[in-house]
């Protein structure tokens, strides 16, 4: 063994191509997990896209703003960014505990009790919140190690 590492050591760049065969090894089992991740975040968009009570939400969600905000600028807004969702948790009413958010579930238990269940239509958007992180990983230890070229290893 010991002879075996002795000439291991007389190769040259031998820990360059070291890398370059453990990522050949590994390459094809990270591409399998990818696409694998790459599905689940399709699917995840798909139903995102699709639920009819996921866009009846929003559409109550900008019809609350449009009527907070009316006589302003705001009023007669056609749409919003996502990350104003975030204000529904942060404005809350002034005499009370009650933020924007609560009152938007109270409204849709009270008007619309179809519409609570709509994390039924989205049943892969948390795994595939996970994977992404996974895919973003892996991208970037693919796009790290671009340099290397395979063919010159070998």
């Amino acid at each position: 063994m010991f002879q075996f590492f002795l000439e291991l050591m007389k190769v040259p760049r031998v820990e360059s191509k070291l890398r370059v065969f453990c990522f050949k090894i590994q390459f094809q089992t990270q591409i399998t997990e990818f696409n694998r991740s790459l599905n689940l975040v399709n699917s995840a968009c798909n139903e995102v896209r699709n639920s009819l009570k996921l866009k009846e939400i929003m559409k109550k969600i900008l019809y609350l703003g449009n009527t907070l905000n009316q006589g302003t600028a705001r009023g007669s807004a056609v749409g919003f960014k996502l990350d104003s969702l975030l204000k529904l948790t942060d404005t809350r009413a002034s005499n009370s505990r009650m933020t924007l958010m609560h009152y938007l579930c109270k409204v849709l238990a009270e008007k619309s009790p179809p519409l609570l269940d709509f994390h039924q239509d989205l049943v892969s958007v948390e795994t595939a919140s996970k994977a992404s992180i996974l895919s973003k990983f892996f991208m970037h230890c693919l796009l790290e190690h671009k340099q290397w070229n395979l063919v010159t290893y070998t």
